[in-house]
């Protein structure tokens, strides 16, 4: 307990002139955001700081700092856990499609940047947590399950650290949430963990016979993610859907992240509003967009992401494959054959746009595809257990995977909306994202907005 009391001041001591003159701007000049409380506002800035010194520190470093926090990660009450371990078996299976969908897109194992079929790390069993809820109520039914992958920027994050979104779902969803904890780059890029997101699928799918369940008919499962979890969510359905496999009854992104490229306005003009690094995720902040810009303008926008002289932008996967829909879902020219979805996203959030960008990227596509974008809010504000919206957009989610599974209600089959911070939804506009279609796709969104930050 004395050693945990010492770790907070150590890390509170530093801060005490940024939270006097959080403290001061708040009353003064007003929050960051109109609806926003002086709890949040401090909420967000120290958030900010203390992953903005990660984002800069050795990897190994910031991993070991993102890890002390499982220490205090309790099974919320009315909720129970229990462990479950997935066999190599299933990562090899998995890894047979990955491998074919690599020939049949033509990507090619070079561009990987690692020997991904001979990793270490995917020599034992992935590890895996089910979650469900105490008392069983009308919301439940049996058999209904969540797959989910928790956030972290493929690089941190765990089963322990996302076990307040398992027993939401499991108690609004009216479902059982299992957990995976997929492998993390830089150790383990991509495809590592899209490999890991498929065992797991197939182990639902096909559990063996002392796994303590009945086979989840795909029809009853959801695929559910945060920030980087919700883009792999989306990477792992497209990836179902390409290698032929049964398809998911639907998927939600919570914050997705679906465009490691930062082709969107948003990545800049929020930062004020959100706590991830400034200009983005980027690997320890070499890549940022604005560091990027000056030698972009000496590189022919058709060679950007191969260019020899180009640093390697993302931890997860190299430059040559950040357009790649299974690491970009943005990039998806197509989503027809894809299951019902479900995006949410906060306006003040520095991955917005890019979720506002897909709903209308495919908006003419026929699956059911749905966007609610909630005023105000940060990144992943769903964690955020004393908003308001958070508890609003959790309920959101827990219907959709309710109506979406067996036995569910007829939902539309598109619909793009805005939250209040008072619930009321209102329809999105339609120049949200303006110049959106020049943009996406280019690493920064293109020479052209490159230029205009040098």
């Amino acid at each position: 307990m004395a050693q945990k009391a010492i770790g907070f001041l150590k890390l509170m001591l530093p801060r005490i002139p940024l939270i006097i003159s959080t403290t001061f701007s708040h009353y003064v000049y007003g929050p960051p955001m109109p609806s926003w409380s002086y709890r949040f506002t401090l909420t967000v800035t120290l958030l900010r700081s203390f992953i903005a010194h990660m984002n800069l520190a050795p990897i190994k470093q910031s991993q070991a700092m993102s890890m002390m926090t499982e220490e205090d990660a309790p099974v919320k009450p009315g909720a129970i856990a229990s462990g479950a371990t997935i066999s190599k078996s299933y990562r090899d299976k998995a890894a047979e499609h990955v491998a074919r969908l690599f020939d049949l897109k033509g990507i090619d194992s070079a561009n990987l940047g690692w020997d991904w079929k001979n990793d270490p790390a995917a020599d034992g069993p992935l590890m895996a947590e089910w979650t469900e809820t105490v008392t069983k109520d009308e919301k439940h039914a049996e058999g209904r399950t969540v797959l989910y992958l928790h956030g972290g920027g493929y690089i941190l994050g765990s089963i322990l650290t996302h076990r307040w979104a398992s027993a939401s779902m499991a108690r609004l969803g009216g479902a059982k949430v299992f957990a995976i904890d997929y492998r993390l780059a830089p150790d383990s890029p991509f495809p590592a963990a899209i490999v890991d997101s498929l065992a797991a699928y197939l182990y639902l799918l096909h559990p063996p016979a002392d796994s303590g369940f009945a086979p989840v008919d795909p029809k009853n499962l959801v695929i559910m993610g945060d920030s980087a979890g919700g883009g792999l969510a989306f990477g792992a359905m497209l990836a179902i859907r390409d290698a032929g496999l049964p398809m998911p009854a639907g998927v939600v992104g919570l914050s997705p992240w679906l465009d490691l490229l930062h082709s969107m306005p948003s990545v800049l003009t929020n930062a004020h509003s959100d706590y991830i690094p400034a200009e983005g995720f980027t690997q320890g902040g070499q890549g940022s967009v604005k560091k990027l810009a000056k030698l972009a303008s000496a590189i022919d926008e058709s060679i950007l992401l191969h260019h020899a002289e180009m640093p390697e932008i993302q931890y997860y996967a190299t430059n040559a494959l950040l357009d790649c829909p299974y690491v970009s879902p943005l990039m998806e020219k197509s989503l027809e054959g894809a299951c019902p979805m479900l995006v949410i996203a906060g306006n003040g959030e520095m991955l917005r746009d890019e979720s506002i960008v897909f709903g209308l990227k495919n908006a003419n596509a026929s699956p059911t595809l749905h966007l609610l974008m909630y005023d105000d809010m940060p990144h992943v504000f769903a964690m955020f257990d004393f908003l308001v919206s958070a508890g609003d957009c959790l309920e959101a989610a827990g219907e959709f995977i309710r109506n979406v599974t067996l036995g569910g209600k007829d939902i539309p089959n598109k619909s793009y909306l805005r939250v209040g911070v008072d619930g009321r939804r209102r329809p999105l506009e339609q120049d949200a994202v303006v110049g959106w279609e020049e943009r996406v796709g280019k690493l920064g969104g293109g020479h052209k907005v490159l230029a205009g930050l040098l």
